[in-house]
């Protein structure tokens, strides 16, 4: 395994060809960074490990306020603690290059600069603030919507206690954002041998527009619904597998159930759970409303949050 270590992120090499993880030292942040060096070695990825030391800004007269630069202390305790991880990771990951990054800003600043070259930021759920602790509060939210590249947030279990299932649980509409779930997906179950189960969620119309929908002699016709459903999932599903090539399985699930209610019950028997960002139906708003929360709150599984637009899949 290779090291190599820098004040920022300079000479960045090719464009999406790196996994970018962050840490602060907890146990938490460490599951991160062994699930991020994971994927970059699987994917033949440059791992970039980034700890933010979150430095003041000063004032300036007539001027924009100047960031200071880490004293010589903190960047020899982040140095330390950057040595730490690489000699982590040792031996685990024969031929992985791993590059490391002090950033002088806030955890949320550091992570989003280091998408700008990264297929994949990866964060932990918990740990002791700032990076770690990206999904409890608003730097969540500001990473999840401005990252340029796919987001995943690793719970705090360590690797070997969770069984294997062979298993990829995606969220699916007919969205852009589920297409681009939906490659991703297929991706990472291509590195690791696996199978993917792309959920559709419905629900039909809420107690009161029931009852009014009834009294019009209106009912609902839930095969027609399903069929209807399982029709254009899967139609999404060929097409993203003819451009992909990949091999992987795909089964699909249609059911009717609240959409994080779904994915959370799949999850329970994966690896791995795919969202994407914006859609439509089920799966509107994920990030910012009740379903994105259950999801990165509740699942037991690394979540990988992707967006709609240029693809990046990490292949």
């Amino acid at each position: 395994m290779n090291g190599t270590e820098s004040a920022g992120p300079g000479n960045p090499g090719p464009a999406r060809r790196e996994v970018a993880v962050g840490i602060d030292g907890s146990p938490p942040s460490r599951t991160a960074l062994a699930w991020a060096a994971r994927a970059a070695w699987e994917r033949r990825l440059v791992l970039r490990v980034v700890h933010a030391v979150s430095m003041p800004l000063i004032a300036m007269p007539l001027s924009r306020p100047v960031r200071m630069s880490p004293t010589p202390e903190i960047a020899d305790r982040a140095g330390e603690l950057l040595a730490a991880a690489v000699d982590h990771l040792a031996g685990g990951y024969p031929g992985l290059t791993v590059e490391t990054t002090v950033s002088a800003h806030e955890p949320a600043p550091a992570m989003l600069a280091a998408s700008k070259n990264a297929a994949l930021v990866v964060v932990g759920s918990r740990g002791l603030g700032g990076v770690a602790s990206l999904f409890l509060g608003s730097v969540s939210v500001r990473v999840s919507a401005h990252a340029d590249c796919p987001v995943a947030v690793v719970p705090p279990r360590p690797a070997h206690e969770t069984a294997e299932h062979h298993r990829v649980v995606v969220g699916v509409d007919d969205s852009p954002a589920s297409t681009a779930a939906l490659r991703f997906a297929i991706g990472a179950a291509a590195h690791r041998g696996a199978e993917v189960v792309a959920v559709h969620a419905w629900q039909p119309p809420a107690a009161a527009d029931s009852t009014m929908l009834l009294a019009s002699g209106y009912a609902i016709d839930r095969d027609a619904v399903v069929a209807g459903a399982r029709k254009r999932v899967h139609g999404l599903v060929d097409g993203v597998l003819a451009e992909e090539e990949s091999g992987v399985r795909v089964r699909v699930a249609v059911v009717e159930e609240h959409p994080a209610q779904a994915l959370l019950t799949e999850s329970e028997s994966a690896d791995l759970v795919v969202v994407g960002s914006r859609g439509r139906g089920g799966f509107r708003g994920l990030l910012l409303g009740s379903v994105g929360q259950a999801v990165l709150h509740h699942a037991a599984v690394p979540v990988v949050v992707t967006r709609p637009g240029p693809e990046h899949t990490a292949d």
